[in-house]
């Protein structure tokens, strides 16, 4: 089917050209005939003779002409070269700049969207955001009307840490029989804090990076108190994904530096039959199993 696909976009370009090649040569017929009209009245408004006119007008629209063949010919490799010039000096970024990764990231999606050998996929299933804070709001839909809830993030201040967080009351409001709410939050004694990624994230030091940590998970254990269908755990791997499960659809992205929310694409995924949406609860419900509760 991509076959036939790439075939049949062939063929249209194809004759394409052949139309835009009839065009460009009325195009240039009526263009070189007006420069000589035009050229010839120029040249006998100074004296010139009538023929002498014209043997000038020709002489000069010959010039043109090559020039024009001369620059067509040599024009696309020019360019050519000026695109990979370009390209190769706006992929060679540093990695320690996630405005400059996200650039790179988004020039490979458009070459891999260009590429006629490769056709885009789409799922009723998946749906993609450019971030978390594009999709906010159905995850507050979401988590709404769930009755199981699971999340996996790194300190969870957005979506737990007072009243103006994203799901903190959602939460509290799910009592009683039939809800169940596994939170999954980085251990602030975990090795993946250094001082490097304080440093990423804007924070003095690793110990400052924990002391805010501690202060988010602090607020957890409180809504366990508050909730007896809230329950914490810790882990100590380094993290992956962020992932957000409400009853038959999540939200899932990966963690590839600060200000991740901002800067991480993020996937929607219906159950449905998905694999994907299996693969994911999987992964969450052994980290549950190997993980403690938060002290």
């Amino acid at each position: 089917m991509v076959s036939y696909s790439y075939q049949f976009k062939r063929n249209q370009i194809q004759e394409a050209l052949m139309h835009n090649n009839v065009v460009e040569n009325v195009i240039a017929t009526i263009i070189f005939g007006a420069l000589s009209t035009a050229i010839g009245f120029i040249l006998r408004a100074f004296g010139f003779s009538t023929q002498e006119s014209i043997n000038a007008a020709l002489f000069a629209l010959l010039g043109l002409a090559l020039l024009f063949l001369f620059g067509r010919k040599f024009y696309p490799g020019f360019k050519r070269a000026l695109t990979a010039r370009l390209l190769e000096k706006a992929l060679n970024v540093s990695s320690n700049s996630i405005d400059e990764v996200a650039f790179k990231n988004q020039i490979v999606d458009r070459v891999l969207l260009e590429n006629p050998r490769v056709e885009p996929i789409s799922s009723n299933s998946i749906i993609e955001f450019s971030n978390q804070e594009a999709c906010e709001s159905k995850i507050r839909d979401a988590c709404l009307n769930a009755r199981k809830i699971k999340i996996l993030t790194i300190r969870g201040a957005n979506y737990f840490k007072g009243p103006r967080s994203l799901l903190h009351n959602l939460c509290l409001e799910k009592r009683g029989r039939g809800f169940s709410i596994e939170v999954l939050v980085l251990s602030p004694e975990s090795q993946h804090i250094t001082e490097e990624l304080a440093e990423g994230l804007g924070h003095s030091s690793a110990e400052r990076t924990r002391k805010r940590m501690h202060n988010v998970l602090a607020d957890l254990k409180h809504m366990e108190e508050e909730n007896e269908n809230f329950l914490v755990k810790c882990y100590h791997d380094r993290p992956i994904f962020k992932l957000l499960l409400f009853d038959d659809v999540m939200f899932v992205s990966a963690i590839i530096g600060p200000k991740n929310d901002q800067h991480a694409k993020m996937l929607q995924i219906t159950r449905d039959g998905d694999t994907i949406f299996s693969g994911f609860e999987k992964y969450f419900d052994d980290l549950w199993k190997r993980c403690t509760r938060a002290q």
